[in-house]
């Protein structure tokens, strides 16, 4: 498994940010969403397959971006710190 951070702009009618949430819970069972629409997963494949992956929910005029995280920092999330830092870990 690896860390990956997934952001988005959903710019259409649909998905819904609530859509979005379900698709990505559906993917992987280790994430959290640590910004408004950013969210920290841990997935088994590439950043291009997770990419592929969530890309099928999202319009034309949606954006989305994957990042294979190797490391990170914060100050505050809205995932409780201790689970977060647990998972990270454990993913990494």
């Amino acid at each position: 498994m690896a860390n990956f951070i997934v952001t988005y702009d959903l710019n259409g009618p649909h998905p819904s940010h609530k859509e979005m949430d379900d698709h990505l819970q559906r993917l992987t069972a280790r994430r959290g969403r640590v910004l408004e629409s950013v969210w920290w997963v841990s997935y088994p494949g590439t950043a291009a397959a997770l990419r592929d992956q969530l890309k099928t929910i999202l319009g034309a005029e949606d954006l989305l971006l994957v990042i294979e995280a190797k490391s990170a920092a914060w100050t505050k999330l809205l995932v409780k710190n201790d689970s977060f830092i647990e998972a990270w870990n454990k993913a990494a």
